[in-house]
């Protein structure tokens, strides 16, 4: 493969790779999300995983863009463009979101990207977002995640990189102890937040709100108040803090923090009372997690200023753990791998294959 196109495909990779370590960060997707729920079936069917272009944020009629309305992520279709804003509606969906939940017009600020369509159907990945999120185990996604981080740091290992150094006479690449040091405690810290990132989950809950309530479930009468279950789960084999929220009309959760055990499971009771204007709903119940690294009091203080504040904590702590032990044990620049660049070459060369 030529040079130029591996190092145009590794920067394509880091962007999207970048970009979406971002996203979860500021809470926003950015390249790509998954539904959470079927008001765009069969174009979009909850848990398809979709891709998204961030720039494009000026769609026309037809189009399906990503935007932010009360504080949630939704995936709909333009079907109008007023003064204020765009029209939107879920294609399963009798009514625009507009008038059935009173929401205003959606803004170009509220709009995160549009989805990337070929042939006029969006490029969609069926059920892939159910799967990372009720499959995969929390030691599958670290190791998912490590492998990425080991096969970017190989493919740019090279000449001319700080800690690293190039013998013209042997020909050999010599690799300090300190640059491993370094590159080993980069990893840990990308798979620590990895593992508790991907440990995150949103549960929605639908239900109908009609004058025929009772007559079938997921139907209920204005102002009535329900509950429903969620169940979380530990999909990690290590103990992580749970914390719950939900927006109205959500008034009561039975639980909004706890710990569980690696393969614990505990149900949570949500407690909702029904708007007054009838339409169909979709109340997410936000789950955040954190590995037990911290008190648990000094976590419920962090996670109520942000939700990202105990992982920047955390990971804060663990950064300072590991420059102490870097000085305690007194590692310096000694040289502690040599490959010789045609080895070096191959390796990258059947990388590449993979």
């Amino acid at each position: 493969m030529n040079r130029a196109v591996e190092y145009l495909l590794l920067t394509a990779v880091s962007v999207v790779i970048i970009g979406s370590l971002a996203g979860a960060l500021l809470d926003r997707p950015v390249f790509m999300s998954y539904a959470y729920s079927g008001s765009m079936t069969p174009t979009i069917s909850k848990g398809d995983v979709f891709f998204i272009n961030p720039l494009s944020r000026n769609p026309s009629v037809g189009d399906i863009i990503v935007f932010n309305a009360g504080g949630t992520w939704t995936v709909h279709r333009v079907v109008g463009i007023v003064e204020d804003g765009y029209i939107t509606k879920g294609d399963n969906n009798v009514a625009t979101d507009q008038q059935s939940k009173k929401i205003a017009p959606v803004s170009r600020s509220q709009i995160g990207g549009r989805v990337i369509t070929f042939n006029g159907k969006p490029l969609v990945l069926r059920g892939a977002g159910n799967y990372l999120q009720n499959n995969l185990s929390g030691r599958t996604k670290m190791l998912v995640a490590g492998l990425l981080i080991i096969l970017g740091t190989l493919a740019f290992t090279g000449e001319g990189k700080k800690g690293i150094r190039k013998k013209k006479r042997s020909r050999a690449v010599v690799i300090k102890f300190k640059t491993l040091y370094i590159l080993a405690s980069v990893l840990l810290l990308v798979m620590v937040a990895t593992s508790m990132f991907v440990s995150w989950q949103i549960f929605p809950v639908e239900y109908a709100v009609t004058s025929a309530g009772g007559t079938r479930e997921g139907w209920y009468l204005p102002g009535e108040v329900f509950t429903q279950e969620i169940t979380v789960k530990n999909l990690n084999f290590y103990p992580m803090f749970y914390y719950v929220s939900a927006p109205r009309p959500v008034t009561e959760l039975s639980e909004d923090s706890f710990q569980l055990p690696g393969s614990g499971e505990k149900t949570v009771l949500v407690t909702i009372k029904s708007p007054e204007e009838t339409s169909v709903y979709s109340t997410k119940v936000t789950v955040n997690s954190y590995l037990p690294l911290l008190p648990r009091s000094t976590t419920t203080y962090l996670h109520r200023i942000n939700p990202i504040m105990p992982v920047l904590a955390i990971l804060m702590e663990i950064s300072l753990f590991l420059g102490v032990l870097y000085r305690v044990s007194g590692i310096g620049n000694e040289d502690i791998i040599k490959i010789r660049t045609k080895r070096l070459r191959q390796i990258k060369q059947e990388v590449f294959r993979i």
